[in-house]
Order: C-alpha cells, then structure tokens, then sequence
C-alpha cells in the first residue's frame, strides 16, 4: 500500500521569516504548515511540537529538519519513520520536489478502513464459499433422493411390463403406461428445473425479450402436463384477452408457466379444477393460475420464494417436491422485470399471480418503452 493516494495537496504556506506569533492561531487548526518563500523554495514543514521544542521568534528558527519522502514508499515503511523523526506529519516530494503533506493520522485510518474493508471481503467471499458448498450438497441429495425416487418407480412398472404383458389387459396395460409416463415427466421437469437453476446460479442463461402470445404458451404447457392431470381427473381452463402479449424471455416464461401449473396439479384434489388467465394491466401483463386445491397458511407463503431450498409440502397423492420450481418461478420473473404473489382463493385453493412487461402488437409505443428499459437494465414500477 502505498501513500501515492495520501497525499494531501491543500495545505497552508508561510515565510520563514514571518512571526511565529502571527501563526499560532492557524498552526493549531491546520496541524501543519508549509514553509516557503517568496520564489517557492521549500524550507520544511512547522508543526505544533516544532514550537515547543524551539520556542523563537522567526518561523525558520523554529523549523526541524523532516525529511522529504517519496510517494512511492509504503503506508507501514512511512509510519516507521514518522516514529523514528518523532512526528505526526512528513512533507512528500517527487525527484526532489515538494507535492504534499502526509498525516500519521490519516495513515493510521487508512489501514483501519483497509482492514474493515478487507474483513468484509473475507466475510462476504466466506458466505459465497459457505452457499456454494450448501449447493453442491443439496444437488447431490436432489440426485440421490428426488431422482432417484421416480426411477425406481420407472423401473418397477417397466419391469412389470416386460414380465406380464401378455398377461395384463389394455386398460391396465394403459394405466401402468400412463403411470410410467408421469414419473418420467416429473423426473424430466425435476432435472430441468436442476439444471435451470445450476444456470442461473453461474449466470450462464442468455436473457432474450421477444413478444410472447401467452394463450399459446399456455396451450402447449398445458397439453405437457395434460396426463397428469388426467390421472387426478383435473380440469384444466385457459382463457386470455387478444391483447395478452408480454414482452419477456418466451423459454423463461413457458418454465415459469410449466412450474406453476405442475404445482397446482400437485396441491388440487381428484377431480378439482384450474384455471389460467391473462388480462392488460396498464403497462403490464397479469397472469394467474388458481386451483382449486389445498390452499395454504400465511407461514407457507412466507417461505415459498425463498433461496434456501426445502423439501416442499406433499401433494395431494403424497406428490414430493423441494421447492426448487417457485424458486426459479421467482429468479426468471425477476430477471423479466415482473412481480410474482399468492393469493387464497375466496372459496378454496390459491392463486398464484405474475405481471410482465406488456407487448402491444398495434400500438408500440409501451413495447419500445419496455424494451428500452429492459436495455439499460431499469426496473420497472
């Protein structure tokens, strides 16, 4: 650390052959004043211990000789010889020219901030070591456990399959096809959503704002997780205003989408219904997805946004999840310029509830706006 940064340039300058009387009064507010004369030549440096060590009448018998450092020694070299010259100030000079005064005081702070600061950083990059490994270990039990799980299942009904097919008849051939492929659905949306939030953890996802239709997004989540809805006997509703256009990411948006209607599969009893829809809201888009499910306590909604992953509630037919979709839900809504909220429904079931940036297809005025914002990374309010 050097004291090039330290040196303090605004300072006081007196003829050697003034008064000393004349001085005192600044020489006690400035804590050092620079001597010079009339052609700019550098006589040293008065201080307050000057004085008291040679208490004259003219400021050039009063001075001790402080020798001229460089800017390039060090903070701690600096301080070594401050207390060597038993003094709180030395003059700094370049190729022998006087440029500034250094203060022990001032040093003494700088290393303090120095340290504060550097505690912080160790702080800060400890947290990031401690995540990161809380990560890793949280990855590994979502592959050993939540992976893990589905498979067997697939394996059990593949291998009952093989074993008794001619034996099974069509509709229950079917049903154990059907089971077979909501496990892997569930197990693929598991692995997608681990891999989706691995990426936005290492900032490797490209955000791309484009015009999305959101009823055609919604049509094709919905006929994605059709069959496990069937299974449960839920029915599912889309509707949408022609003007329910939002200008975001369309992959981030249809893995917002998929999330948040596989979770209100998950919580919504046999033979329940959802319903999905989007209406303008000003400047932006609001999309909802009620269900007609379970609901939750206010202490559940507390944590449903959350970084820290938990094992999530079981669904209605002891569905198991860690949370990791809402958390991503939140991540990409985030990075889209939206909001995202729960609601309880009146009756029953809860609604999830997001808004995005609107496009408006014959009227470009708030798209360009948006995209404007979105380009020099302003939130929007």
């Amino acid at each position: 650390m050097k004291i090039s940064h330290l040196i303090r340039r605004d300072f006081l300058t007196v003829n050697p052959y003034s008064g000393i009387n004349a001085v005192k009064k600044q020489l006690l507010e400035q804590s050092a004043i620079v001597v010079k004369d009339d052609e700019d030549v550098f006589y040293g440096v008065l201080t307050t211990n000057d004085i008291a060590q040679n208490p004259k009448t003219l400021i050039i018998d009063c001075l001790t000789v402080k020798e001229l450092i460089s800017g390039e020694l060090s903070v701690e070299d600096t301080i070594l010889k401050m207390d060597t010259a038993k003094t709180d100030v030395l003059p700094v000079g370049d190729n022998g020219k006087f440029v500034g005064l250094v203060f022990k005081n001032e040093l003494y702070k700088y290393i303090s901030d120095y340290n504060v600061e550097l505690e912080n950083t160790i702080l800060a990059r400890t947290k990031e070591l401690e995540e990161a490994i809380a990560t890793k270990d949280l990855v590994f039990s979502i592959i050993a456990h939540d992976l893990k799980s589905p498979f067997n299942a697939i394996l059990g009904f593949s291998e009952l399959l093989k074993n008794k097919i001619r034996n099974l008849d069509v509709d229950k051939s079917e049903k154990l096809i059907s089971s077979m492929y909501c496990q892997a659905r569930h197990t693929y949306n598991l692995l997608e959503n681990l891999l989706n939030w691995a990426r936005s953890n290492s900032n490797q996802i490209v955000f791309n704002p484009s015009p999305c239709n959101i009823s055609t997004i919604c049509e094709a989540i919905i006929n994605q997780v059709g069959d496990t809805a069937r299974l449960k006997n839920i029915t599912i509703n889309s509707f949408h205003s022609k003007d329910s256009y939002a200008f975001a990411d369309k992959n981030m948006l249809g893995v917002i989408l998929r999330n948040l209607l596989s979770n209100a599969i998950k919580y919504t009893e046999s033979n329940g219904k959802i319903e999905i829809y989007s209406r303008p809201v000003g400047e932006f888009v609001e999309i909802t997805v009620s269900d007609s499910g379970i609901g939750m306590t206010k202490e559940v909604k507390d944590k449903l946004f959350k970084s820290d992953l938990h094992e999530s509630k079981p669904g209605t037919e002891n569905e198991r999840g860690t949370g990791l979709g809402l958390v991503i839900c939140h991540d990409f809504i985030k990075r889209n310029y939206g909001k995202i909220w729960v609601e309880n429904n009146a009756e029953k079931g809860t609604s999830f509830k997001i808004t995005l940036p609107i496009y408006k297809e014959n009227g470009h005025e708030v798209h360009k706006k948006t995209a404007s914002m979105i380009e020099n990374n302003i939130s929007l309010k």
